[in-house]
């Protein structure tokens, strides 16, 4: 049944057509007023991505000095002195300096610390860039000395050429934990693209000035596993950087 649009026998709208109509909007509107656009709350409870990592670093230095550090992020500075973050320091614990800044998780890191004298005179550390490796698992701490090399975790890249069936994929393992301790189960995984197959890239992080023994596996889909033939590999991680390593499955 059709309802007439207009009241019999006198040509005027039908009001009770418009009551939920204008009922609906004047809620909107007062819930707009009270709470806001829900698209804008829901980004203000979202937290900001990283992971808080403090620097500690001992340096002695002139009344008016200021230490700094600069890096390879945007966090840092991106190396320019003008946009270093400052530490801090006090009385109970100069000549420990500090700050604890967040960074991009899940990548290597590399910075140096340099100090700003009261006339403005820029005085950077002359030893090799420091490396970091960004934890994804929580707070990271680093405890550093001024103008002396560090012996932070560095990242290790590890590159292999490897055919393989469906299903298949690649690994490297070796006799560090970070590396799983010779455990399958625990090896770290290599990935690769239909642009770069078959080569197999994987990364992890290992300390600095060790020998390392490795090897490549492949899981198959029953999760039976294939080592690749030859004794161990071996290579040393350098002093600080990046360790890159190019293999072909044997």
């Amino acid at each position: 049944m059709t309802l007439p649009q207009s009241l019999p026998g006198t040509g005027r709208p039908r009001p009770l057509g418009l009551l939920p109509t204008l009922v609906t909007a004047l809620l909107a509107a007062l819930l707009t007023t009270l709470l806001g656009p829900v698209g804008s709350a829901r980004a203000d409870q979202q937290d900001p991505a990283g992971v808080p990592v403090r620097l500690r670093v001992t340096a002695t230095t002139e009344p008016g000095d200021t230490v700094l550090v600069t890096g390879s992020t945007a966090e840092l500075g991106a190396w320019d002195p003008a946009r270093a973050v400052p530490l801090s320091t006090d009385a109970r614990s100069y000549p420990a300096w500090t700050v604890t800044l967040t960074l991009p998780p899940g990548g290597q890191i590399q910075y140096k610390y340099l100090k700003r004298t009261a006339v403005g005179t820029v005085v950077w550390e002359d030893i090799p860039d420091r490396a970091f490796f960004v934890s994804t698992s929580g707070e990271s701490e680093l405890d550093d000395r001024w103008n002396v090399a560090g012996g932070h975790p560095l990242t290790a890249v590890f590159a292999t050429t490897a055919t393989t069936v469906p299903g298949q994929n690649v690994y490297v393992s070796g006799n560090l934990a970070e590396l799983g301790g010779w455990d399958p189960a625990k090896a770290v995984p290599l990935s690769t693209s239909y642009k770069v197959y078959p080569e197999w890239t994987g990364f992890t992080a290992l300390p600095p000035n060790t020998a390392v023994q490795y090897k490549y596996l492949k899981k198959n889909p029953d999760g039976s596993v294939v080592w690749e033939d030859g004794p161990n590999r071996t290579t040393t991680t350098p002093p600080t950087g990046t360790l890159t390593v190019h293999d072909s499955w044997r």
